[in-house]
């Protein structure tokens, strides 16, 4: 149980265990703010917090049936958000001048939002970079997506490690994400689960 949060919290946990999008969209409007001034530290960039912040909880809803066990939610997010801040650093170390690109693009994108796109054009944008994925990656994607199959299905149809199956999901809907921000979409991770069913 969570002995450290409201009873709000246990009953969104509940929620999310459940596979409850509303709820886990609740938590993470919730700790957002502390979330991503703390990220902020690290990063010294507003982008590349958010960035952070999206990545920890799609980590989260992935392994989503272990919060079950977490006795402290907010803790428990601090430390998602802290692994992915040392992984941001070290990147940054490895390709100083590839963060420096990629700050750039989000500069030059900001006149270009889903407020000005349709969202039937966005789809189109997700179906384009879907085909893009390598062959591995894209049959996951449409298994879970499509076909609503849930992680530990698609591993056992394929052969294949649960673990293997969420690694593939991350990284499908990173280059996603990347791929549509070449088109000045940045998508709010709620907002992305109407298009990207994870279950």
């Amino acid at each position: 149980m969570i002995s450290n949060g409201t009873s709000n919290d246990r009953v969104l946990i509940d929620k999310i265990v459940e596979g409850d999008e509303k709820a886990f969209s609740e938590l993470f409007f919730q700790y957002l703010p502390i979330l991503q001034a703390f990220a902020l530290k690290f990063t010294k960039d507003q982008d590349d917090a958010k960035e952070i912040i999206q990545d920890s909880f799609l980590r989260l809803w992935l392994n989503r049936d272990k919060l079950a066990f977490v006795e402290n939610i907010k803790a428990y997010l601090y430390k998602y958000v802290s692994n992915e801040c040392l992984s941001y650093l070290k990147k940054k170390l490895r390709d100083e001048k590839l963060v420096n690109i990629m700050a750039s693009k989000n500069d030059h994108a900001e006149y270009n939002t889903l407020n000005t796109i349709q969202v039937n054009e966005v789809t189109r944008i997700i179906a384009q970079a879907v085909d893009k994925l390598p062959s591995q990656r894209k049959k996951i994607y449409h298994l879970s997506r499509s076909d609503g199959k849930s992680i530990p299905e698609i591993a056992e149809l394929l052969g294949i490690s649960p673990n293997t199956v969420k690694n593939a999901l991350v990284q499908s809907l990173k280059f996603i994400r990347s791929y549509l921000e070449q088109y000045g979409i940045t998508m709010v991770l709620p907002f992305a689960f109407t298009f990207f069913k994870i279950k």
